[in-house]
């Protein structure tokens, strides 16, 4: 009974009639995980890099978000260390104001987007780049 007033408590009824009454549930990781697909996850300030294990970055994340706006960019990097693409997710009060997608050449040109912009937000997407630092380490 005494299960079952703390599981309506916490909102979780259902659990407590399926027999999880008294179940402890793991903590969550404290923290970024080491490593993300075989990839080492370091974090400097507000970015988040993802290094190979020759300590090449292979993606750089950064987001901004302030009160009813959110910025979210990724930038994806070959072996040679060469950009090869770059994701912008923004949105503000007044919803979706940019969702797209940027594939690069070789030589670091975009040579292709895809994905939604409303009207009137007309900056580059090169502009949400972000230069990568000299000797990135975990």
């Amino acid at each position: 009974m005494k299960a079952g007033l703390t599981c309506a408590a916490l909102g979780v009824t259902g659990l407590c009639m399926a027999g999880a009454a008294g179940v402890t549930l793991p903590a969550p990781p404290a923290g970024p995980p080491a490593q993300v697909g075989g990839l080492r996850v370091c974090e400097r300030g507000d970015t988040t890099f993802l290094l190979d294990r020759s300590g090449r970055v292979r993606s750089l994340t950064y987001a901004r978000l302030v009160p009813d706006n959110r910025l979210l960019v990724r930038q994806s990097y070959d072996r040679a260390g060469q950009l090869t693409g770059l994701s912008v997710n923004w949105s503000g009060f007044a919803g979706r104001l940019l969702d797209v997608r940027g594939s690069f050449d070789a030589r670091g040109r975009l040579v292709k987007e895809t994905g939604f912009r409303a009207r009137g937000v007309t900056t580059p997407l090169r502009s949400y780049l972000r230069a990568l630092p000299k000797g990135v380490t975990c």
